[in-house]
Formats: structure tokens, sequence, C-alpha cells
């Protein structure tokens, strides 16, 4: 099983009354990461539960998996911080592919005339 980090930004209001200063990392199972990105579109369980292919009583249990991991906080928090992580897991992606992309010689149009 592969364990994927997520840190809760340190701006981030707890839900409970804890220390927001030193937060270590979340660390999220693959199936919870999952379902985790998937929170960020505001579905239900049952939606949640036809989009992964599981059913809704697994989605439940690793959405309160997710909520206790991250500090117990509130399912809408839960939400917040997967619209945020996905935003992340986006602009990553988009650096990699900048990083990886040739040069453009600049095509045929750049040829003298």
């Amino acid at each position: 099983m592969r364990v994927v980090s997520f840190s809760v930004p340190a701006w981030f209001p707890p839900y409970e009354t804890s220390s927001a200063d030193a937060r270590p990392p979340v660390q999220l199972t693959d199936q919870e990461s999952a379902v985790f990105l998937c929170l960020a579109t505001g579905a239900s369980n049952a939606e949640l539960a036809a989009e992964l292919q599981l059913s809704v009583s697994t989605v439940k249990f690793h959405v309160g998996n997710i909520r206790t991991k991250l500090g117990g906080i509130s399912r809408l928090q839960a939400c917040l911080l997967a619209a945020l992580a996905r935003q992340d897991v986006r602009e990553d992606a988009r650096q990699d592919v900048r990083q990886d992309a040739p040069l453009s010689d600049g095509g045929a149009a750049a040829g003298p005339r």
C-alpha cells in the first residue's frame, strides 16, 4: 500500500482547538487520496461511490478517516482543502509538462522569407 502525504496549510483554521503552528503532513492511503481529491466537487457519498466504483459505505469510511487524519475537520472544510489540493496537483502537472517539453524551433513560419 502506497501512502500519499498531504500538508494542511498553516493558515487553515482547525476545527478542533488544537495548535495550528506545527502541523505534520497527513498520510493518506491511495484510496483515501482518490476520495479526498473527489471531495473537491462537493459530491454526495453516493455520487463519489458511483464515480470511484466503490460502495457508499466504503466512501463513508474513507471520508471519516480523512476528516480524522486532517484534525477532525468538517466535511465542508475537507472539501475546501481538497479543492486546494487539486489546484496544487494541476499546477505541479503543468510545471512538469513545461520542464519536460522540448524547446520549440519556432515552427515553419519562423524561417527566413
